[in-house]
């Protein structure tokens, strides 16, 4: 069958078609011509009528129609044969249909599609290593070469991401170790800064206070580069929500915004409601999406920024509002996402702040809504608190 590898799908089906029904054709001429025959050589039973004069003599005998029995049996049999006479040639041709479909079947598609069909499922499956060799010269050996150019050129594609995922990973290990030093002076020094003024009664309190902060900011950010010098994207960045005290979460939150809002010469207001004496909550991604927030806000807002702050007891939620024009709509109808910004603004912040914060939110089983209200903008953020054991 090597000749029929080379045909196309039509001319196979054609020549496989015409054959079988050729052959179809002639079983029922066959069958045809059998039935007539075997019709014409029926034996009948003949019968004769004797007539008898007064003296019983022959006046005359003539040939009579058969018995009820024999009448009836060859009647059956003459109609069984005319029925097998008009009905055995559709069979056959219908048949032979049938058996050129499951030829055609059997050599032409079933060994090309289960090569497709597996191939396709080692892709889902992430496996791009195996060779799609095609079966014919046919539309579906051309398909058969079509999936292996696409094989060939996926896994040229994920060999480049690969590379340049290694590649990002190197340089993020690059970064963060070339950052662990200075961070690490930073550190030292500022517990240093902390410890002597604490030691000095004349310190003021501002100086105390300016060196916790300092020192906490640094720690948060060695924490930051511990994090990017493992992960190679956002999204791997883990979700660690541990027991905090409300109370203090807030103090250390507010303390937190009010210096990043000094300066900015706009209205800042904070207040909180505590429905739960503990909370279980990643307090980096929490100070992270609060500070982004606020720092969008500060971008924009007029003159006031409200916060609202809830501690329930199943999630936390921080909620955000401004006087400035509102979110732009294709931000509104996309959602966060990275880069995205008005054409008509001028600073460099490309969309990463609200997308981070998206993320954060997400990856602490909670969500980001942004709407717009008459005279603003509200961003709410949701965190939900792990289950417990």
């Amino acid at each position: 069958m090597e000749w029929l590898n080379k045909k196309s799908l039509r001319q196979s089906f054609f020549l496989i078609t015409a054959l079988f029904l050729c052959l179809g054709l002639l079983l029922a001429g066959i069958s045809f011509a059998v039935c007539i025959k075997f019709r014409n050589s029926t034996p009948v039973s003949p019968q004769f009528e004797i007539s008898l004069d007064e003296e019983g003599k022959i006046t005359s005998g003539t040939s009579a129609v058969t018995g009820p029995q024999t009448s009836e049996q060859n009647s059956g049999i003459g109609n069984l044969v005319t029925i097998l006479q008009f009905t055995l040639p559709v069979f056959w041709v219908i048949l032979s249909l049938l058996l050129a479909d499951i030829v055609f079947y059997n050599l032409k598609l079933k060994r090309p599609l289960a090569v497709l069909q597996a191939g396709a499922a080692k892709i889902q499956r992430h496996d791009l290593d195996f060779q799609i060799t095609p079966c014919a010269q046919d539309e579906l050996g051309q398909l058969c070469r079509s999936f292996e150019i696409m094989r060939r050129e996926l896994q040229k594609n994920n060999l480049e991401l690969w590379r340049q995922m290694e590649e990002r990973k190197r340089l993020n290990a690059a970064f963060s170790h070339d950052l662990r030093n200075p961070i690490t002076v930073l550190k030292g020094s500022a517990k240093m800064l902390q410890k002597g003024l604490d030691q000095e009664s004349s310190a003021s309190p501002l100086l105390k206070e300016s060196a916790a902060l300092l020192t906490e900011y640094t720690g948060r950010i060695e924490t930051y580069v511990e994090l990017m010098t493992s992960a190679q994207k956002l999204e791997e960045i883990e979700c660690r929500p541990l027991p905090c005290d409300p109370s203090t979460l807030q103090a250390e939150l507010e303390h937190s915004l009010t210096i990043l809002s000094t300066g900015s010469k706009k209205n800042l207001k904070i207040s909180n409601t505590i429905h739960t004496h503990q909370v279980h909550i990643d307090k980096q991604f929490f100070y992270d999406t609060a500070e982004n927030l606020l720092n969008n806000a500060l971008r924009y807002a007029s003159a006031t920024i409200a916060i609202e702050i809830s501690y329930q007891k199943d999630h936390l939620s921080f909620r955000i509002t401004d006087d400035g024009p509102g979110y732009p709509a294709a931000l509104l109808q996309k959602g966060p996402t990275p880069f995205l910004r008005e054409a008509s603004s001028a600073n460099e912040h490309f969309g990463m702040g609200l997308y981070i914060c998206k993320l954060l939110c997400e990856k602490h089983n909670g969500s980001l809504t942004l709407e717009n209200i008459p005279h603003g903008a509200k961003a709410t953020a949701i965190f939900n608190y792990p289950p417990s054991n």
